[in-house]
């Protein structure tokens, strides 16, 4: 079945290819003695930021192995987040696409869990303390595959429709006005302010909430020693 989501999806994912292709092609021709663009010079100070927070989480050994997921998936959670400024529809308003991302965390997260505890060592953790904690345990094994792409879904899906009640209020409001009724002026006047919490306050947010959560959800399966 056709989804308008999967229009914007594809447009998302296009434009940030392209953005990657030219910024990756500038930093290689950049050379030491060159000052840098400023398009080129904040995306160095965004891989800066992404590679101490995620080291800073998860310690130097699996920090750096996991910043590039990280930073590329809010990036693109990011930009699909306020997709909706240019008239797109949120590809993170489609389900697919943040439970995509979330089955990618859980496998790190069960990844992590594997290499650090063995096979014997992983599935004898579902019988702590008991063994009859073991359908509690694999209830929790399995909440983030749940609660991560439940999480973002429905906070774009909740923006999406009050917006769309603003606009269908503030046009049959403005329909009362003569003259100038038929164009919905109230909805110009209202929405920029509700656009900027939804869309760019929001969007950043549940961006920045899906990162944290899968920093703090595979740091937990790593040693101390290794943090």
């Amino acid at each position: 079945m056709f989804q308008t989501e999967q229009i914007s999806i594809v447009i998302v994912t296009a434009a940030l290819f392209f953005a990657f292709w030219y910024i990756s092609k500038e930093i290689k021709s950049l050379r030491n003695d060159e000052t840098p663009s400023r398009l080129t010079a904040a995306a160095i100070s965004y891989v800066e930021w992404i590679n101490n927070y995620t080291i800073n989480t998860m310690g130097d050994y699996y920090g750096p192995k996991f910043s590039a997921y990280i930073g590329s998936i809010f990036i693109y959670l990011l930009v699909s987040n306020i997709s909706g400024l240019v008239g797109l529809p949120a590809p993170t308003g489609n389900f697919s696409v943040t439970l995509v991302f979330a089955v990618i965390t859980w496998l790190s997260i069960q990844g992590v869990k594997l290499k650090e505890n063995g096979v014997k060592g992983y599935f004898q953790s579902l019988l702590e303390p008991f063994s009859f904690f073991l359908i509690p345990n694999i209830f929790s094994e399995i909440a983030p595959l749940i609660s991560l792409p439940l999480r973002i879904f429905g906070n774009i899906i909740a923006g999406s429709v009050i917006m769309s009640l603003l606009y269908t209020f503030t046009g049959w409001l403005s329909g009362f006005v003569p003259l100038i009724g038929n164009f919905n002026f109230i909805g110009v006047i209202v929405a920029p302010v509700l656009h900027l919490y939804f869309d760019l306050f929001a969007g950043f947010l549940q961006a920045f909430l899906f990162i944290s959560l899968s920093l703090i959800l595979i740091g937990v399966e790593i040693p101390q020693e290794k943090l």
